[in-house]
C-alpha cells in the first residue's frame, strides 16, 4: 500500500480557524507524501469537500460559525461527500463530546495538542480502510454486472431449450396421429396379402410395420416427458402399492430375460405404500429393467426397499457398465454411448425415467455394479405430496 501511496498520494482535507495549526499539519503530513488541501472555516470546508472529493477530512471540532459537529452532520447527509471519512482534531476530552462526534459520523479523532506520528499514522490507516472500501465496493459492483449477464444467459438459455422442446413436442403431437393411422393401413395391407406374396415382400413389410413402431414410441416417449415438464401428470397420482407395481414390470419382463438366457430376480417386501403415478412409475421400473436385460451378461437383479422418507428401487446388471464420463450424459434426451450404438433404441429410456424421478421428488443414480452397472431410483413416499402438487 506504500507503493501505492507513492504512485497515488491520498488527498486530505485539514480544516481548522487557526492558521498555525493548519501549517503544523499541513507540514507534517506533506512531509509524509500526502496531498493536503485546506479550509479554515465550516462552509468553506462544506464546498471544498465537494469540489475536492479528498480521501479523507481532519476536522477541527472548536470552530466560528459551524462547528466540527455540524460540518460532519451536513457532510453526512451529503450524497458526494457521505462516504468520506472524517476524523476530529479536539481539545474536548470528554466522553460525551467523543460520543456525539462517533455519532455524527466521524471514525476517529485525535485530541490535541496533536501528536503528529500518531495523526499520520491514523490518517495513513484510515486511507488505506477506505481505498480497500472502493476496491471491494468495485469488485462487488464487477461481479453484480456478471452475475446479472449469466442469468440474462441462462434465462436465454432456457427460453431456446423450452422452444426447442416445444416445437419437437409439436411435431411429435401432430405427427403420431398420421403415423399410426398409417400403421393400421399397412397393418391391415400386410393380412391382405400374407397369402398373395411372397416370403420375402412380406418379411420387408413386417418389417417396414417395425420401423414404425419405432418412430410411433419415439413420439410417445417425447409427449410423456412434455407432461412431465409441464406438471400435467400430477393430476396421476395416487395411493399406490409400489412393491406391487415393481413386482408386475418384473414378472412382465421375466418371459425375455428367460428368452435371453439372463436371470431376473428380485428382493422386495410386501408392501410400499406411497402416493405416485403408478403408470409412470412402472414405464420407469420397466425402462431401467429393459437396459439391464440389453446389456447384461447373465443376471439382473432388482431391489426395492424404504430409507429415509424415499422408496429406493435398485436394478444392477453385470454388463460392460457405463465410463464414469458418460454417467452424466445417458440421462440427457437421445444420447446413445458407445455401448449402446448396436441396440435398439434412441437414447429416451434413461431420460424419461429422470423426469418420472425428478416428478416424485426423486433422483436417478448411476453406479458401478463392478462389473456392470447398477441404476438407482428413489422416489417421496410422502403422502401429502399429491396435494402440495396440485395446489
Amino acid at each position: 500500500m506504500s507503493d501505492e501511496f507513492e504512485k497515488n498520494p491520498p488527498v486530505v482535507l485539514v480544516v481548522d480557524d487557526r492558521a498555525a495549526n493548519l501549517g503544523l499539519v499541513v507540514d507534517f503530513l506533506e512531509g509524509g507524501g500526502l496531498h493536503v488541501s485546506i479550509a479554515r472555516d465550516g462552509e468553506e470546508a462544506l464546498s471544498r469537500a465537494v469540489l475536492v472529493r479528498p480521501d479523507l477530512i481532519l476536522l477541527d471540532v472548536m470552530m466560528p460559525g459551524l462547528d466540527g459537529f455540524e460540518v460532519c452532520r451536513r457532510l453526512k447527509a451529503t450524497p458526494e461527500t457521505a462516504d468520506i471519512p472524517v476524523i476530529f482534531m479536539t481539545s474536548l476530552a470528554h466522553t460525551e463530546d467523543k460520543t456525539i462526534g462517533f455519532q455524527v459520523g466521524a471514525v476517529d479523532y485525535v485530541t490535541k495538542p496533536l501528536q503528529m506520528e500518531e495523526l499520520l499514522a491514523r490518517v495513513r490507516t484510515h486511507v488505506k480502510f477506505r481505498r480497500l472500501q472502493k476496491v471491494l465496493q468495485e469488485s462487488n459492483a464487477r461481479l453484480h454486472d456478471e452475475v446479472e449477464r449469466r442469468q440474462a444467459a441462462q434465462e436465454a438459455l432456457v427460453e431456446m431449450i423450452s422452444s426447442v422442446r416445444n416445437t419437437s413436442n409439436a411435431i411429435a403431437h401432430d405427427l403420431r396421429t398420421p403415423l399410426t393411422e398409417l400403421r393400421t393401413r399397412m397393418e391391415v395391407m400386410v393380412l391382405d396379402l400374407k397369402k398373395k406374396v411372397d416370403a420375402d415382400t412380406l418379411e420387408r413389410l413386417e418389417g417396414s410395420l417395425a420401423d414404425i413402431d419405432r418412430v410411433i414410441s419415439i413420439f410417445n416417449a417425447l409427449l410423456r416427458l412434455a407432461e412431465i415438464d409441464a406438471g400435467v401428470r400430477r393430476s396421476g397420482f395416487v395411493a399406490s402399492n409400489v412393491a406391487d407395481i415393481v413386482s408386475e414390470a418384473v414378472e412382465f419382463y421375466q418371459p425375455l430375460g428367460d428368452l435371453r438366457g439372463i436371470a431376473l430376480s428380485l428382493t422386495c417386501p410386501a408392501e410400499l405404500e406411497a402416493v405416485v403415478d403408478p403408470l409412470l412409475i412402472a414405464q420407469a421400473v420397466g425402462n431401467v429393467i429393459d437396459n439391464g436385460l440389453k446389456f447384461a451378461s447373465s443376471r439382473v437383479h432388482v431391489t426395492v426397499s424404504e430409507r429415509e422418507g424415499l422408496i429406493e428401487i435398485q436394478v444392477a446388471d453385470d454388463g460392460p457398465g457405463v465410463p464414469a464420463a458418460e454417467k452424466a450424459k445417458v440421462t440427457e434426451r437421445f444420447y446413445r454411448g458407445d455401448a449402446s450404438r448396436g441396440t435398439p433404441g434412441v437414447g429416451l429410456g434413461l431420460a424419461l425415467v429422470k423426469g418420472v424421478a425428478t416428478l416424485h421428488r426423486g433422483t436417478l443414480t448411476l453406479l458401478d455394479n463392478h462389473p456392470g452397472l447398477v441404476v438407482k431410483l428413489t422416489v417421496s413416499c410422502r403422502s401429502d405430496y399429491r396435494l402440495e402438487g396440485q395446489n
